[in-house]
């Protein structure tokens, strides 16, 4: 982050709190809320450093966290939920978990968002922000195996165990929004109804107002206010490099028949119609 902008970054250090039987965690998390909002508190009265100028972001149980401190700091700035936690909060009243009213502007990456029982997706498929970002539909993300814990079906089981090993689809969000910080244009995200309507190319081209960039630069998209909430589709890589670019322009197209080489013909992509997934990946 600090080679594309000149920011304070503070690490919550809640190990303590989180790694305790999931009740307890999800608990615990409503504390650390508190616990940053009274900071931001001090740094505002004591620094003069306006709220208007922090962007909480957490992970997991820490999105919660953030919405929380959120909610009791009038006037955050920003709020980036990367894959939210889903039990214990999908579902229940705004004042418990992280949702658009936490902050200006609230964008969220959903990387784990199938069902805990029985897929042990681990993060919520609940819109919870300005705009929510389903790379790969959401789910399964490309390059992950399938969870070795997927057979516990005991809440605390599932989250002691992850204390060791954490799904790959659930990390998924952060190492997306890593990636993207240094990638400010390989995260291209389509407003579509569903990852099914993505995938079958009838979400394209970007509206009149353009398509946001999923993860650091998603503040940038003008039309982030337009609605309150507001859900996109993406794929990524499936390795280190997960951002992906498109490009536009005229191909010459030779085709080989039993006959020998047919006339070649031009062809054009109008505006963006091809399948985002099927674009490059970046070098």
């Amino acid at each position: 982050m600090f080679k594309v902008e000149e920011v304070n970054c503070i690490c919550v250090d809640w190990k303590k709190g989180s790694q305790t039987t999931y009740t307890q965690a999800a608990n615990n998390a409503r504390v650390v809320g508190a616990q940053v909002a009274q900071m931001l508190s001090i740094l505002s009265t004591n620094y003069s450093y306006s709220p208007s100028q922090v962007h909480l972001i957490g992970h997991s149980l820490g999105a919660h966290v953030a919405g929380e401190a959120g909610s009791r700091t009038p006037g955050l700035g920003r709020i980036t939920g990367l894959d939210p936690v889903e039990a214990s909060f999908e579902g229940t009243p705004e004042e418990v978990r992280l949702d658009p009213s936490d902050a200006v502007f609230v964008d969220v990456i959903h990387t784990d968002a199938a069902p805990l029982i029985p897929f042990l997706g681990f993060g919520t498929n609940q819109m919870v922000g300005h705009l929510d970002f389903f790379p790969n539909g959401g789910e399964n993300m490309p390059g992950c195996k399938k969870n070795a814990l997927s057979q516990i079906v005991d809440l605390d089981g599932i989250w002691s165990g992850t204390r060791d090993f954490v799904a790959c689809n659930h990390l998924r969000s952060y190492k997306y929004y890593l990636d993207s910080i240094l990638s400010p244009d390989g995260f291209t995200a389509y407003p579509c109804t569903s990852y099914k309507a993505f995938e079958s190319n009838k979400c394209f081209p970007c509206p009149d107002q353009g398509c946001p960039q999923m993860g650091h630069y998603a503040d940038k998209f003008a039309g982030k206010m337009s609605a309150e909430q507001q859900k996109f589709f993406l794929n990524t890589g499936d390795a280190k490099n997960f951002a992906r670019v498109c490009a536009l322009g005229w191909y010459s197209v030779h085709l080989l028949g039993a006959g020998g080489f047919l006339e070649p013909g031009e062809y054009k992509d109008e505006t963006q119609t091809w399948l985002q997934g099927l674009c490059r990946l970046r070098s």
